[in-house]
């Protein structure tokens, strides 16, 4: 009898792991059609982003505040207002905004992105571009001076490798792309890596 009552017990918890198991799956795929776009004959038909709750601002160790900052930056990209200027080592950015809030992300993230930077602290945020994770490969090679003005802040970022230059230029470029137009440049970046 005990016998019968194992093998009923192990036959219920086996159909139960694939109950869980079956619907799971089944949860996960609806969800990965909400976020991606139902697929149909391999093209997609159908694309969302939420750009309310920005998960794509999560990285691996980021901070309640670098999440909030760029959530604010991206927002409010048309707030913003930046000058990018290549010199032959490396670049000079003016990046600034009236909107004191808006300014005051734009100072935080810039200063955190600094410190990661000069830490090697990749924080692998979900929609950072390839060029600056190159760059953290670069780290130590890379030599920034930061100056906060009433408005914003102003940076001059520098190296003596030609190819890491060549990134601080790239990187540069893709960040008054977003601030010009907020995530869709980001979007349509992140389609053009994909395709690549």
């Amino acid at each position: 009898m005990q016998r019968m009552n194992n093998k009923i017990q192990f036959l219920i918890i086996g159909v139960i792991t694939l109950l869980a198991i079956y619907f799971g799956w089944s949860l996960a795929v609806q969800g990965y059609e909400k976020h991606h776009g139902k697929m149909h004959g391999g093209m997609s038909h159908h694309h969302e982003h939420d750009e309310v709750n920005m998960p794509g601002l999560q990285g691996k160790d980021t901070t309640d505040q670098e999440v909030n900052d760029l959530k604010n930056i991206f927002t409010n990209h048309k707030k913003i207002t930046r000058n990018v200027t290549n010199v032959p080592n490396g670049i000079k950015t003016i990046t600034f905004s009236q909107d004191e809030k808006v300014r005051e992300s734009i100072i935080n993230h810039v200063s955190m992105m600094t410190t990661r930077m000069a830490e090697n602290k990749n924080p692998e945020v979900m929609i950072q571009s390839p060029t600056l994770t190159e760059l953290f490969k670069y780290y130590d090679q890379i030599e920034t001076e930061i100056e906060v003005t009433d408005t914003g802040i102003a940076v001059i970022q520098t190296s003596e490798n030609p190819e890491v230059v060549k990134l601080l230029q790239t990187h540069a470029g893709e960040i008054s792309d977003m601030v010009d137009r907020g995530m869709q440049a980001i979007h349509e970046r992140m389609e053009r890596t994909r395709h690549n």
